[in-house]
């Protein structure tokens, strides 16, 4: 089986235990940025990859395995939008081009809570950034009070749902042996935090690592977050964030 793998910090724990070879597996892993993730996955390079949860609806043949994803309860931390100006006064946001889900989010966020209309770019001036993963946690370290907003604490806000940013996307069945190995690697994972702090530790430091590990984010593919999704996909297809839309599929 073909794995790609997106190595941003905050999916470590799904997969530690797996490419570290602590549950015996004979997987081909593939590190790759998100975009490249999901192109692999279309073509059917991979089988399987930790993609933005909004990949879903690209394929017909896609299903998401039923536990297992990148989520939070409310603060995530690591997708934040930095302002340049009060929200009220923003007509240009800038993108960041690594996560399909994010940009979707902002887009739902400024059509249906902030009810502005703004335009959207990927290079130039701004009056705001969207920015994602390891990047964004090393710019909060000089950020200001006031000049940043956590994109799922507004979703929560708007919502009191959590937000689902990545999950385990297949393009094939998957027995359930192979699957169990998935979730039993998040499962260790989640215990292991120490040991993924101490290797990133050169991105941030030990404390806040596990802070941000355990606090900021949820591995657990619960119930309220797969409603969370399905609301998501709802307002994500009404402002055209998504192209298309379609029922979960869980294996």
């Amino acid at each position: 089986m073909k794995v790609a793998l997106v190595e941003f910090l905050n999916a470590v724990p799904l997969y530690y235990a797996l490419k570290m070879r602590i549950i015996k597996n004979d997987f081909e892993f593939v590190s790759a940025v998100p975009s490249q993730c999901a192109r692999l996955l279309f073509e059917k390079s991979v089988d399987i990859s930790n993609v933005s949860v909004v990949e879903y609806v690209n394929s017909s043949d896609y299903a998401i395995l039923s536990d297992g994803c990148i989520a939070t309860n409310k603060r995530v931390k690591s997708v934040v939008m930095f302002l340049n100006k009060p929200i009220n006064k923003i007509k240009r946001v800038k993108l960041d081009k690594n996560s399909k889900t994010s940009v979707a989010l902002i887009k739902v966020l400024f059509r249906f809570k902030y009810n502005i209309s703004v335009d959207y770019v990927y290079d130039g001036d701004a009056d705001c950034e969207l920015v994602i993963g390891d990047r964004a946690l090393e710019r909060l370290k000089s950020a200001q009070e006031g000049e940043v907003l956590d994109l799922a604490v507004e979703w929560y806000n708007f919502t009191n749902l959590p937000f689902v940013f990545a999950v385990w996307i297949t393009n094939r069945m998957i027995d359930d042996e192979v699957k169990e190995k998935f979730y039993l690697s998040k499962d260790m994972g989640k215990r292991m935090i120490n040991d993924i702090c101490s290797e990133f530790s050169h991105l941030i430091d030990k404390k806040s690592c596990r802070d941000y590990l355990t606090k900021n984010l949820s591995y657990d593919l619960t119930e309220d977050k797969k409603e969370a999704i399905e609301v998501f996909f709802d307002y994500a297809y009404r402002c055209g964030a998504i192209s298309n839309n379609r029922p979960l599929r869980f294996i």
